[in-house]
């Protein structure tokens, strides 16, 4: 049971800070974190002993309910903002309330089985509660349909597995009943990153295989010392326990945020070699970014859906280069020919940056003919719901702007934060994209070369 524990500890580590690392989302956060505290449980049980740390194991099992049904709000931002309420309940009522019975049945508060038992249960049921409320949304607006089909069943598992682990049933061992739940989670983490891998049109299987080979490899190397020295001399101690799950926890840290390390280390190293801390930088970039670029896909015979969905998510993109070079857009044969005529390097970042200029001039070609440099009317609408939030960098609902503005950019500032609910915004950015694609496979695939540059009329 030892073994299987800690295999299942570090399958559970590697995944959470690779969900962690792979991008900063509310979803990947959110699940990382989930599947972390089912790790935390998992090397308390391995290394504990004793009735505070029982208390301690039990409140955090918990967690991965708790963050999971934050996960289930945040998978899409359509969901985010159409469910607005159900966040703002889970955020202010159900975080706190988790934490608060958490801490208090952790200080030793006598709450009684009963309170205790049904208090847990409804934390349970939490992911599941919230999956039933948004299923229409899920089954709308998620794709794959099978990644679809994994979140649902694993999300029904897991609730099962939480309801059973608390009630006063024998009918399975504790640790295998835990076990159990942990299947369930790396499902669930597994499905949340075929989404986002999707949603951003990259390839997860090749990233995640790469991750998982070096992580494996690692581990192997640090860990196996230990439990070399474990095998011949000191036995299963308490001291080596603590030791043997610290050297896997830190060898899986090393290996999957290995690049942010080194980025580190550069900034001190190299301090006063400005050129060469950045040449390395792109590099590790260029490196990162080569599994999650999806080359199989066929641009050219991508629907209107397809093409909208991946051009707002560019957008979305717009001001971080490193997340932008992830676009299947960069393989447009419109910036092949362009870094080819001034003899650009064809490397990831520099058909990102290609990229960004040739969405600049898509949303400028949505500005209609006038004199003005911003106008409030209808027309305007979709021009100022990509020009102002991507390529000037307003953030239209934050207190703060992160330059000065200039007249233009103020006025409509004030008109996006006076007259535009939060949700009218992304509906005209996502009509706006659906746009911009058009002009785009426009100009990639249907228009002779002679006409490339004609102006897209919207």
């Amino acid at each position: 049971m030892n073994s299987i524990t800690l295999i299942t500890f570090s399958i559970a580590c590697w995944l959470a800070f690779y969900l962690i690392a792979r991008d900063n989302k509310p979803r990947l956060r959110l699940t990382g974190l989930g599947i972390l505290a089912y790790a935390l449980v998992l090397g308390l049980q391995f290394t504990t002993d004793g009735e505070i740390w029982d208390r301690v194991t039990w409140a955090l099992r918990l967690l991965p309910s708790l963050l999971w049904a934050g996960a289930i709000l945040t998978i899409d931002d359509r969901i985010t903002l159409n469910r607005g309420v159900l966040v703002k309940i889970w955020k202010w009522i159900l975080v706190p309330v988790t934490l608060l019975g958490g801490l208090l049945f952790v200080i030793g508060l006598d709450w009684g089985i009963s309170l205790w038992t049904w208090f847990s249960i409804l934390i349970g049921l939490s992911p599941a509660i919230f999956t039933f409320i948004i299923l229409q949304d899920l089954l709308t607006l998620l794709r794959p349909r099978q990644a679809t089909g994994i979140l649902l069943a694993a999300t029904l598992f897991f609730t099962l597995g939480e309801v059973f682990l608390v009630l006063p049933l024998n009918w399975l061992p504790m640790d295998w009943a835990v076990l159990g739940i942990g299947l369930d989670l790396l499902l669930l983490g597994f499905a949340i990153a075929w989404f986002d891998a999707f949603d951003e049109g990259e390839t997860l299987l090749l990233d995640m295989l790469r991750s998982f080979a070096g992580t494996t490899l690692t581990v192997l190397i640090f860990a196996g010392q230990v439990g070399f020295i474990i095998a011949i001399q000191t036995g299963l101690t308490s001291g080596m326990r603590i030791l043997l799950i610290s050297t896997i926890t830190t060898a899986i840290l090393l290996s999957v945020f290995a690049d942010p390390l080194y980025s580190l280390v550069d900034k001190f190293v190299f301090l006063r070699a400005p050129f060469l801390r950045s040449s390395r930088t792109q590099l590790r970039t260029e490196s990162a970014l080569l599994p999650r670029i999806d080359s199989s896909l066929d641009l050219e015979r991508l629907g209107e859906p397809e093409r909208s969905r991946i051009t707002r998510k560019a957008l979305s993109n717009f001001g971080n280069l490193p997340k932008l070079a992830h676009s299947p857009l960069t393989k447009l044969p419109l910036i092949e020919s362009r870094l080819s005529s001034h003899k650009g390097v064809a490397n990831t970042l520099e058909r990102a940056s290609e990229l960004k200029i040739l969405l600049t001039e898509s949303i400028t070609r949505l500005k209609p003919a006038s004199q003005k440099e911003f106008d409030s009317s209808d027309e305007w609408r979709y021009y100022n719901a990509l020009y102002y939030p991507y390529v000037a960098g307003l953030r239209p609902y934050s207190r703060r702007q992160e330059r000065d503005l200039t007249p233009d950019e103020q006025e409509a500032l004030n008109w996006l934060q006076t007259y535009v609910p939060e949700r009218t915004l992304h509906n005209w950015q996502n009509a706006g994209a659906k746009l911009v694609g058009n002009d785009l496979w426009e100009l990639n695939f249907k228009l002779p070369d002679s006409l490339l540059h004609k102006h897209f009329v919207g």
